[in-house]
């Protein structure tokens, strides 16, 4: 069994290098890392040593660049696609990416699990919080279920834009994205919403979603794992009181997972989501 401290050792030697690494290098080489040395010793890891969290602007701001890249090459892709009719997005969604992070295809596949816990039935709108440039998210709900309204949140212009003209290309008339800070906006009309992992300040969106979305609100996490929270927030450590996590999915490659947040003693927080 490897000693915490060699694998301390090993981080800090990537950390030492940020100067020294492309976005993607740095990133995928801490992911590596994580993956090598399992997700309950990268959170004991960063609980031991939270000094380490003095290089999250850093890694935050590389994750940003990293995302910002496949964003540009796949969003162009997508776009110049020539489509007769509506069609969807998981049709024309990338496969394969050669950035690191998750292709439009694998992030539209991931989303599986939430699927099989959140209810949609009765839904009349769905918000996501920072839903950005390539909202994948999105369009899974648009095409998994009948919701009528399907709203997307992002404080970045070029990412409202962009999402709303691939859904005018596909065809998509029951969502639209707005630009608006998720702490600023009010849930009165949500039943479900879904904050996105680099959401920032995380725990600021899920306050404000405690205080104006409905009793029977379901609200969805996408939560960093171990060495994933050096670069993006997690909001269940620090959830607001009148909130209890149902649920969890299981730990993607990227060191993401779900989490699944109703309210405290509400009728939606007796459901056992696994």
């Amino acid at each position: 069994m490897t000693e915490p401290s060699v694998w301390k050792d090993r981080l800090e030697r990537i950390l030492g290098s940020l100067q020294g690494h492309n976005p993607t290098e740095l990133i995928n080489a801490i992911r590596d890392l994580g993956i090598a040395m399992g997700h309950d010793a990268g959170e004991g890891l960063l609980d031991a040593h939270p000094e380490l969290f003095s290089y999250r602007p850093a890694l935050t701001a590389a994750f940003g660049k990293m995302v910002q890249a496949q964003d540009t090459a796949e969003i162009g892709q997508m776009l110049d696609q020539d489509l007769d009719g509506p069609a969807s997005f998981g049709r024309i969604a990338a496969g394969k990416t050669s950035i690191g992070v998750l292709s439009s295809k694998d992030a539209y596949n991931r989303l599986d699990e939430v699927f099989d816990h959140v209810d949609f039935d009765n839904c009349r709108r769905a918000v996501m919080v920072g839903c950005g440039g390539r909202p994948f998210t999105m369009f899974r709900i648009h095409d998994q279920t009948t919701v009528p309204e399907i709203i997307g949140l992002d404080i970045v212009p070029e990412a409202v834009e962009t999402a709303n003209r691939l859904a005018a290309k596909l065809g998509y008339m029951r969502m639209r994205a707005e630009l608006c800070d998720g702490c600023d906006y009010d849930y009165g009309d949500a039943e479900v919403v879904y904050v996105a992992s680099m959401v920032s300040p995380k725990a600021a969106v899920v306050s404000r979603i405690a205080d104006t979305a409905p009793d029977t609100v379901q609200i969805v996490l996408w939560e960093p794992v171990s060495l994933g929270r050096l670069w993006a927030e997690n909001a269940e450590r620090t959830l607001d009181p009148r909130l209890e996590v149902i649920g969890r999915t299981s730990i993607s490659r990227n060191m993401t997972r779900d989490v699944f947040v109703a309210r405290r003693g509400g009728s939606s927080s007796t459901r056992q989501l696994g």
